[in-house]
This record gives structure tokens, sequence and C-alpha cells, in this order.
């Protein structure tokens, strides 16, 4: 439980949905399936597990005062938190969202959306704003990044959509110290043609340049494009810079995307005729963050602002379009910082200290959760001082928002403990 202050006292509970629930018996450490994440109960003040309803004497009815359980196994103390009745202020439940990051396009957007603006022997200039949380990082100076482009004496978008391209990754190449990264795609309306020969699949790696073909390619050549990753114009291209084997195909700029396999299905060719009168449009996404529990719990989307210089004067408007990131609802990031300050000190001065203090730590990477809140207020004098004091308990159920296991059955005995006084919450979130 964590006592940051007595407006704050947050206990926080890690819920798998794929253990299934413990409906009966006394709680003791080790006493039921448990371990990480472990089986979390509603229990009386005699660690009896509760049921829904008011019968059999473990009616959860029956009490103004339960429990909440976690048995974390037979060597540790349980994890538990005592709720009153009448303390209650709100019951609530919601379903998870999966964040997402900033994604800006200048001209074409993959599906839409004005060409780049062609001029002759013009200077480009794309730039890019970093737009800091300034709980995280303080009040700082803007930080700018820079992609620029001479174009030539005959230019077409696609030679200055790969400019900019080429400048922006340049500018953001993974070696170098610092606290945001973007990474710099194309896409383009043409529709593209499939493959020829017999190649499988399209072996790429992040910031290599290199695609190894398992297989061979017969309609691939240095000035084309090959779309990877899908077959509509929302796919990314990317220019070749040659073809070095009937299996081997090096990029002009280096991928940007996730390491892996594309299978021929998802690869397509833009000759570099066809390219010559395309759209073209350069897609900016903001690239997740690192991020260490134990270290630095700031989590933080990469946010920016697009801005374009040497674009105009011209008969066409390049615009931008923007997306913006998403912090996401109850992820791993934002569930593992809750979990970690539920611990509270452990004797150190500071929370934050080198080396880290790690903790037990149920929170998984890469899950999605559920939050099901009850947040209590009392006037009883406690360990921060006299007078008001409020906090929450907070389930985060693993999962999809339809919940399962032993989740399904917490929600259904808090729903009939809080009967009359709220909202029953439903299997399915929203």
């Amino acid at each position: 439980m964590a006592l940051d202050s007595k407006n704050n006292i947050k206990s926080v509970f890690i819920v798998d949905t794929a253990l299934s629930a413990v409906t009966t018996g006394t709680i003791t450490p080790g006493s039921t399936n448990s371990g990480t994440p472990g089986s979390i109960v509603i229990a009386n003040m005699s660690n009896e597990v509760l049921v829904a309803g008011s019968g059999a004497g473990t009616g959860v009815q029956n009490y103004s005062k339960i429990k909440i359980i976690k048995d974390r196994g037979a060597n540790l103390p349980l994890q538990q938190v005592v709720l009153n009745l009448n303390d209650i202020t709100t019951y609530t439940g919601v379903a998870g969202q999966a964040a997402s990051e900033q994604v800006d396009f200048i001209g074409f957007n993959g599906t839409a959306g004005t060409e780049i603006a062609v001029l002759n022997n013009n200077f480009y200039t794309v730039k890019l704003e970093h737009v800091p949380n300034q709980f995280a990082y303080g009040k700082r100076p803007a930080n700018y990044k820079y992609g620029t482009y001479l174009s030539s004496p005959a230019a077409t978008q696609a030679e200055i959509a790969n400019g900019l391209q080429a400048s922006l990754v340049q500018n953001f190449k993974p070696n170098r110290t610092i606290d945001w990264r973007v990474i710099t795609e194309l896409v383009c309306n043409d529709a593209g043609a499939a493959i020829t020969g017999a190649a499988t699949t399209f072996g790429v790696t992040r910031y290599g340049r290199t695609v190894t073909i398992n297989g061979t390619v017969t309609n691939v050549a240095a000035g084309d494009f090959i779309r990877l990753g899908g077959t509509t114009t929302a796919a990314v291209v990317y220019k070749v810079a040659a073809v070095t084997s009937p299996t081997s195909i090096v990029l002009e700029v280096p991928y940007q995307g996730t390491t892996g396999s594309i299978g021929v299905a998802n690869v397509e060719v833009i000759t570099a005729l066809a390219a010559s009168t395309a759209d073209f449009g350069i897609k900016i996404t903001g690239l997740k963050q690192k991020y260490d529990v134990n270290r630095w719990r700031q989590y933080d989307k990469v946010r920016f602002n697009t801005f374009i210089q040497g674009f105009t004067p011209s008969a066409t408007t390049t615009a931008v379009t923007s997306t913006p990131a998403f912090d996401g609802v109850a992820v791993y990031e934002q569930v593992a910082n809750d979990e970690y300050i539920s611990w509270g000190d452990e004797g150190q001065i500071f929370v934050d200290q080198t080396p880290p203090l790690f903790r037990e730590q149920d929170a998984v990477v890469g899950t999605q959760y559920n939050p099901v809140v009850l947040g209590w207020l009392n006037n009883l004098p406690s360990l921060i001082g006299a007078g008001e004091n409020k906090g929450q308990a907070i389930l985060y159920m693993s999962g999809s928002a339809t919940i399962a296991g032993q989740g399904a059955t917490l929600i259904t005995v808090l729903n009939s403990w809080l009967t009359g006084k709220f909202t029953a919450l439903p299997g399915t979130l929203v």
C-alpha cells in the first residue's frame, strides 16, 4: 500500500484472469494456486473466502468490512487491503485501450491528401519540434531536428520525398544519444505490381539497407521502389539502390520498420517510370520510448510538431496531417508504475535511487489491462496525519474487456457487496 500522502493511499492488485477463481476456504500464505501473479479473493476479517449473496455464512452481503487478499506464496506475507462499505465513494471499471504513436504525413497520406509541391533547384526543409512532457522532463527549451534537400533541375515527388527521408533518417541515427526518436518512411499512390520470380519471403532488419530474399526476384531494378508490408497505398515504400543478386536488394535509405520476414504476397514493385509521375507522402512516426519500471518510471509518448519550409510558392499546397499520440488506458507501463509505487517506501530515503530498488512485479510487459477501481474516503486519523484520508484499491484485470476467470468472480462478488449503493459492473467493461 503506497503512502504518498493521506490523499493518495493506493493499493494495486494485478489480476491474472487466466487463473480460475478460488471460492472456498481460508486464505493463508501458499494455500491457493499462488505465485506470480497469484490468486486474489474477497474475504472477511478471518480471511475466509466470500461469495456473492447473503447465504451460507460466507455471503459477502453479510459483511460491512471486507478484505481483498492476494496469496503471494508459501513463504511470503499476504498482500491485502481492508475496505469498509461505508467508506466506498466510487466503484468503476473501464476497458483498457491500447496506446498508439503519433503519425504525421507530409503530402499524400496513404489514402488521400495533396501531393508534395514540386519545385526545381529548390531547398526543402522539414523541421520537427519535440513537445516534451514537462512533468517528465521539466521546463526545457524546444528541441529541433531537421530534414533538408536541394531538388534537381528536373525534380519529381519521388526524388524530393526520398531525399528528405534520407536526411531525416540520418539525423535520427540510432547510435546517437537523444531522448526522442522518430522513424521516417514513404508512401505512394501508385498501385504497384506483384513481384515476379520464385521469391517467398523478404527478410528486413531495422536500420539495415539489405533486403534478403528467400528465392529469386526478376522484376526489380535499381531506381524502382518496393512496397514492403502490404498491397495497399498505405503500405510504405523504399527506393532500390541496387539489386546485387537475384536474392539480395540494397535500399537507398535504411529500413525503418520492425526486423522480420515479409511474405511475397505483401511486397510490390513500383517501377522508376511509374514513380516519376506518382504522388508521394512522407510518413513520420514517433518511436516508442524505452521503459524500465525499476530505473525510470516516467512513461511518456514522443510528441512533436511538423513544420515545412520551401514547399511554396507553388500551384499545389502541400498538406501536413497529424494523428496525435495516445498514452492508452491501463497499458503495461501505466500499470507497472502504479504497482511499483503502491509498495511504498521500504526504509530508503528516496524511491528513485541508485542502484535502483527492485520490487515484486506482477505486471507483464506488453499486456493490456482493464482497471476496476474502488475509491474510499474516511475521516479517521492516520500515520500521515489527522483529518480526511482517501485512496483507491485498483484491480488491474489482464486480457480483453470481457473479464474471465478469477477476474469475473471478483467483479461478481464486489457487485453483490455494493448492491444498492453503486451500479453493478458488466461482465464486459466499456
